[in-house]
């Protein structure tokens, strides 16, 4: 399971390093893809097969197809090189916004990378009544 955050950053040619905590897990090679909250997400192999397959089951309509053309359309594999790095395409970091400094943040089955900037803008615009408010919505208590 992924969990742990980790502060890197990504040079002009779109490397960076992977946390050496997610590496043995992520694999030598994964696939990275767009996320929806303005983040990349990292899945291994096995998990990316797990997650295509439940995109091949949902009904065929807009919906379905706009969520697929999302997700697999910018998905690529990438593959550590023998310092760790991965190459981040140019189409993912730009939609992401990735410029210098990143966060990686895991995510039980996943790992979200993050433009650290907007993390943080992220992070101060959630407060604390409203994870709340959340948890309570999904039944979760502590």
């Amino acid at each position: 399971m992924f969990m742990g955050q980790f502060e890197h950053t990504i040079d002009a040619k779109g490397r960076t390093i992977v946390p050496v905590k997610y590496r043995e897990e992520l694999g030598e090679t994964f696939v990275v893809t767009w996320g929806p909250d303005g983040c990349l997400f990292l899945y291994p192999a096995g998990e990316w097969q797990k997650f295509t397959e439940k995109l091949l089951e949902l009904p065929s309509n807009q919906n379905t197809r706009k969520i697929q053309r999302q997700f697999l359309s910018k998905a690529m594999e990438v593959t550590l090189d023998k310092q760790g790095r991965i190459l981040i395409p140019a189409i993912l970091r730009t939609g992401a916004g990735l410029e210098k400094d990143l966060v990686f943040i895991g995510m039980m089955n996943r790992v979200e990378i993050w433009d650290k900037a907007t993390l943080e803008q992220q992070e101060m615009a959630e407060d604390a009544q409203g994870l709340e408010e959340a948890m309570d919505e999904l039944g979760i208590s502590l």
